[in-house]
């Protein structure tokens, strides 16, 4: 085992890639009564077609990441949620575009819970039958979802956004996609997802460290994998201009939702990836939060209310910037988005605004370090980013004014897409 210590943020964790390629990570957290485990894949809902180390592609319909999720809580004829709630602990799993994580969390013994997440996780035991029915559950769940207008607002702004881009899918797919998906698609996915290999098992709380790793040593020792090609997720070449200009919808709302987003290139390196959001984040908040004096003359003026936000993601190849809201004036929304825009392509950040804001992002990041989940979820994405989590912390400090005119430079020539629910009986 190897001990990383962080002195600025006085924390510690023990890492150990097994002889299988299992990446374990213990965090100790002295004098806390719970325990959390999660172990994670990198195979999201954009892992739609995927490339060996041999360059043979592998090609899946959307949403089969989720799909996995759902069906990996069977174990035969055994509930794995019931079996985790005799023993005292809490269970759930999330599929995100990048990773598909399950976890739970006790106050209790770890021991027996631990060993039943590392067997469900790395056991399928699916039939034709479960899966035919899981089908019309999913179609369920998205259907519900569709009538979420947050929800709705985010799907649709993907949609006009990109033309080939596997974003433009919701995480879940659609009802055709999942229709279409078979047993022997789902099984072939995650042998080749789901080997330790691939995977993070990621612990934090108040336990024996060698003890636990000790524990996890003889699972993994008991179990046979056999050897998969590496897999990369495939690069997609997706056009500068978006799929949609404009598009409207209705829903039962009593305001029009809007949102306004930047289609930008994507960045290959992570680290940068990294630095430029923290950039963007800089200057969203500066303009477009409370931050900005003009604020409270939007509101006093009902251009906007309460519901309001942007939103900055990027990655290996793609990019975009979002300004989201409520108003029912169209015109002077757009307006002020489109002012800001021009501020954040030719205005330097006050200096002092930047110190200020590196100060609330370091106390935001103390806070994170008492959330479990945080901590947990955080340190599983910067590993699959190939990023160690204190480094990527601490990147902030180290935001100069050429990263900010690297980030200017990123805003030019950007192609943008609109997307407004309006009330349906407007």
């Amino acid at each position: 085992m190897e001990k990383h210590i962080n002195e600025k943020y006085q924390e510690s964790y023990y890492s150990e890639t097994l002889s299988n390629g299992l990446h374990v990570v213990l965090w100790k957290k002295e004098d806390y009564a719970k325990s959390l485990f999660m172990m994670s894949t990198p195979l999201g809902a954009m892992d739609l077609e995927q490339v060996d180390e041999a360059g043979k592609h592998y090609c899946y319909h959307a949403g089969i990441a989720h799909f996995l999720e759902h069906k990996m809580f069977e174990m035969g004829e055994q509930d794995v949620m019931e079996l985790f709630s005799r023993m005292g602990a809490n269970v759930n799993a999330f599929t995100s575009y990048n990773e598909t994580a399950y976890y739970f969390s006790t106050s209790n013994d770890i021991k027996k819970p631990l060993e039943l997440l590392m067997n469900f996780v790395q056991t399928l035991q699916i039939s034709k039958e479960s899966v035919e029915k899981e089908k019309g559950i999913i179609v369920q769940e998205l259907n519900m979802y569709q009538q979420m207008p947050d929800n709705r607002l985010l799907m649709e702004t993907f949609s006009s956004l990109f033309q080939n881009h596997p974003l433009k899918y919701d995480i879940g797919g659609d009802a055709e996609s999942v229709c279409a998906t078979t047993l022997e698609e789902l099984q072939q996915c995650y042998c080749r997802n789901y080997h330790p290999s691939n995977m993070v098992l990621f612990g934090i709380g108040d336990f024996d460290v060698e003890a636990v790793m000790q524990l996890i040593r003889e699972n993994q020792d008991k179990k046979e994998f056999s050897n998969q090609p590496r897999l990369y997720r495939k690069e997609v070449v997706e056009p500068h201009e978006v799929a949609r200009k404009e598009y409207r919808f209705a829903m039962d709302i009593s305001i029009k939702k809007q949102a306004i987003t930047y289609k930008l290139t994507g960045l290959k390196d992570s680290s940068m990836r990294n630095r430029m959001e923290w950039c963007f984040k800089i200057m969203l908040d500066a303009y477009f939060s409370s931050l900005n004096p003009e604020f409270q003359a939007w509101i006093d003026g009902g251009i906007i209310n309460d519901y309001i936000g942007s939103e900055v993601d990027f990655g290996e190849d793609h990019g975009l910037i979002m300004f989201y809201g409520e108003s029912n004036d169209e015109m002077r929304f757009k307006d002020i988005v489109a002012k800001i825009w021009k501020r954040m392509q030719q205005e330097a950040v006050d200096k002092e605004m930047v110190e200020r804001l590196k100060r609330r992002y370091f106390g935001q990041s103390l806070r994170s370090l008492n959330s479990f989940d945080d901590i947990a979820i955080t340190y599983i994405r910067n590993y699959f980013e190939g990023l160690d989590m204190f480094d990527a912390l601490e990147c902030i400090d180290h935001i100069c004014e050429e990263d900010f005119e690297q980030a200017r430079e990123m805003l030019k020539n950007a192609d943008m897409a609109y997307v407004v629910i309006e009330p349906e009986n407007s």
